[in-house]
């Protein structure tokens, strides 16, 4: 199975989606980003995309030089994304000539920092080269493979005797298509993966959109209370909440002590840097509510106490649940939410 596609930029300005999808294309890769921030074009072509039944990826010409830079680079993508929905993933453009001045060996590791963070994050992440980068530089990595080969004559038409044939899910075959809906020249692509999803429900589908800050905040928090990761290691502080974060984020679990009659208090349970996070996203999130039931907000001193107890449960009301004034991997959670 097969499908027909193009991959856009600015360079093409703001196409009509509704002609490209009565030409045929079947699914677009989106420039996310270039070197200076969000393609001007992104957003236009991410809800065009939608609103005429094209799926969509997205992709990133990169520029990391090490494997730090890739994980930054990586990491805008995600704070771009914002938690959108993608049916093709994250394409990572691997192209740039003194990337390949590093040798196969640091490309390899670029490559895999750039996808990991892609892929803690809850997305699809793969790599766009030419035959030439296959070969030689960047194949054989845990991915699937989009490829440009084209001919030199290139008219914008399929030469099938110019496929690739390495392996890929992808073939960019022209850099010269002509489309109804587009200005000008457009990249041609078809799509070999025979696990091309089904067309999405009618109805809008809910997607969570995670505050960057907060998330950044509570994994500072999870590091200085000695809160690790499945794998016993501490977060990366990088505003994403990833496989590691939430797998931290499951170690939570924030209560008072039970109401001591005879001072006419909770007595004091929970403690620490992760239980100061509980107190401010609470002011952050319902502060006037708070305020209204304590007359004050919750001080964030570390200490989880009767008006921390009480907050948690005011939040929980919120939500609709039945409060058990317990903080933990559910309710942090939806205080992570935007």
């Amino acid at each position: 199975m097969s499908a027909r596609g193009i991959d856009v930029s600015a360079y093409q300005g703001k196409p009509d989606w509704k002609q490209v999808k009565q030409s045929g294309m079947e699914f677009a890769i989106l420039r996310i980003l270039n070197s200076k921030g969000k393609d001007t074009s992104f957003e236009h072509n991410y809800a065009g995309c939608k609103a005429a039944g094209i799926r969509r990826g997205v992709y990133r010409y990169s520029y990391a030089l090490t494997e730090a830079q890739a994980q930054k680079e990586a990491r805008e993508v995600i704070e771009a994304l914002a938690g959108r929905k993608l049916e093709l993933g994250v394409w990572l453009d691997l192209e740039w000539s003194r990337q390949r001045a590093l040798g196969s060996a640091k490309v390899k590791k670029i490559a895999g920092a750039w996808m990991k963070v892609i892929r803690d994050a809850g997305y699809a992440c793969n790599i766009y080269c030419n035959t030439d980068w296959y070969k030689n530089v960047c194949g054989g990595l845990n991915a699937k493979y989009w490829i440009a080969r084209y001919p030199a004559e290139d008219d914008g038409t399929i030469k099938e005797s110019l496929r690739p044939n390495m392996g890929e899910v992808g073939w960019q075959y022209s850099s010269k298509g002509k489309v109804s809906g587009i200005s000008g020249n457009v990249d041609m692509d078809i799509c070999y993966d025979t696990v091309v999803p089904a067309p999405e429900p009618e109805e809008p589908m809910e997607t969570v959109l995670w505050d960057m800050e907060a998330v950044r905040s509570l994994q500072e928090a999870l590091n200085a209370d000695g809160i690790r990761d499945e794998n016993g290691n501490r977060l990366q502080v990088d505003g994403i909440k990833g496989n590691r974060t939430s797998a931290a984020v499951e170690k939570i679990l924030l209560k008072a002590g039970a109401f001591d009659a005879s001072r006419g208090r909770y007595t004091v349970g929970s403690t620490g840097q992760v239980v100061q996070w509980l107190q401010m996203r609470l002011n952050t999130v319902i502060g006037d509510q708070i305020v209204k039931l304590l007359g004050k907000g919750v001080v964030p001193d570390g200490k989880l106490g009767a008006d921390t107890h009480l907050a948690i449960g005011l939040f929980q009301e919120k939500l609709e649940w039945t409060p058990d004034y317990i903080a933990g991997v559910k309710t942090v959670t939806e205080l992570l939410k935007a």
